[in-house]
């Protein structure tokens, strides 16, 4: 079984950048967002977000009951899920934003000419 660099946490910069880089695998009507809470909730794994609180939440249509939510504990450790194990999958993300910048600098040289 291959070994992995396990990582105890992720900083306060890398959560939102790896969101982002999650978020370009998403339509973005999908996408996470974070929020500052302004009633206590429970996340999508039992813990507890308190008014004030920032959490990380992903519309999933209807109304906001439906939505999928997740404190910051809980985001930093599906993060560590989702990258952690198969670093490749990052770059792989990172190559999708790269290719959409591309694409979105040819349409505005387009619309400019």
């Amino acid at each position: 079984m291959p070994e992995y660099e396990l990582k105890d946490r992720y900083s306060e910069e890398e959560i939102p950048s790896l969101v982002r880089k999650l978020n370009m695998t998403y339509d973005e009507a999908f996408e996470w967002v974070n929020r500052r809470a302004r009633k206590l909730h429970v996340d999508l794994f039992g813990k507890v977000v308190r008014p004030g609180e920032y959490y990380w939440r992903m519309r999933m249509g209807g109304s906001f009951s439906n939505d999928l939510k997740l404190s910051n504990a809980s985001m930093e450790r599906f993060l560590f899920v989702l990258f952690a194990p198969y670093p490749k999958w990052e770059r792989r993300t990172e190559k999708q934003v790269s290719e959409r910048m591309e694409d979105l600098r040819k349409i505005i040289n387009k619309i400019a000419r």
